[in-house]
């Protein structure tokens, strides 16, 4: 039988070689980075980090408990991109919604630098210029923090924000929030959002059509509709930015990989 000794020298022997593993890891995230030249962007890649984390999450049999694996393995995810580009995330934390700090802090880790704004349209001017690499903001639906319509751009723009990622990506239940806070916020950035292999898009569009889908929001002539896939135009719609006769003007405005549960 085992001693207490027996069993601390056993437990120093797994730290060593966790830290021999997570050194290792890191050497390859350096030769992956030095191995995509000048051109390394996007540097996000938030379905390949869900299908990590989903993969590491069917696999877990011990009383590691979920949430606990994926706070590990965010931290090493966002030390590896950092070593990329420095991460600075731009917040918005409307009244009732403090704890999308939080939740931006759990993503993005401790090597990034996080910076409040006062309202939504900061954050997304500081994505579109580069000022911040990605922005965080509350969820839906938070009507005194609607923020959805001021992503109704063209993607031709180039720089336009778009939702990438929802979090927290481990959802353990909605929260009794104020003003409509549910406790979720979601990432934009400067680029296209990234299939996972289960997602979910969001579209913009004209409040008077018909659509398939969850209608999350509606504003400014526009309802804000959640479609099931990771999809390219929203299903039931033709796909147009012009104007033409007979189409139907929208807006995909990101898509996001459907969260993990803790339960």
């Amino acid at each position: 039988m085992s001693t207490l000794d027996d069993l601390r020298r056993e437990i120093d022997g797994i730290d060593e070689a966790l830290h021999d593993l997570l050194m290792r890891r890191v050497e390859i995230g350096k030769r992956v980075a030095e191995a995509k030249g000048g051109n390394r962007g996007p540097y996000f890649r938030p379905g390949r980090e869900a299908q990590i984390i989903r993969r590491l999450v069917a696999r877990n049999e011990s009383y590691l408990n979920v949430p606990t694996l994926i706070r590990f393995w965010r931290e090493i995810l966002s030390a590896n991109l950092n070593m990329q580009t420095h991460v600075h995330a731009a917040v918005f934390m409307a009244e009732g919604a403090e704890k999308v700090y939080d939740l931006a802090r759990d993503h993005c880790g401790i090597s990034a630098s996080i910076e409040c704004m006062s309202d939504a349209q900061q954050v997304l001017d500081a994505v579109a210029s580069g000022a911040a690499t990605l922005g965080v903001l509350p969820g839906f639906p938070m009507t005194v923090a609607r923020w959805w319509p001021l992503l109704l751009s063209d993607r031709s723009e180039g720089t336009a924000p778009r939702i990438i990622a929802r979090l927290p990506f481990c959802e353990t239940g909605p929260e009794d929030g104020v003003n409509g806070f549910t406790g979720d916020a979601f990432i934009v950035a400067a680029q296209e959002p990234e299939g996972s292999g289960e997602d979910r898009t969001l579209f913009a569009v004209p409040a008077d059509h018909a659509v398939e889908g969850v209608i999350v929001d509606e504003a400014g002539g526009f309802k804000l509709v959640e479609q099931a896939g990771f999809l390219e135009a929203p299903l039931g719609l033709e796909r147009h930015m012009g104007g033409r006769e007979g189409e139907v003007p929208y807006y995909r405005i990101g898509a996001y990989a459907v969260p993990v549960h803790a339960g």
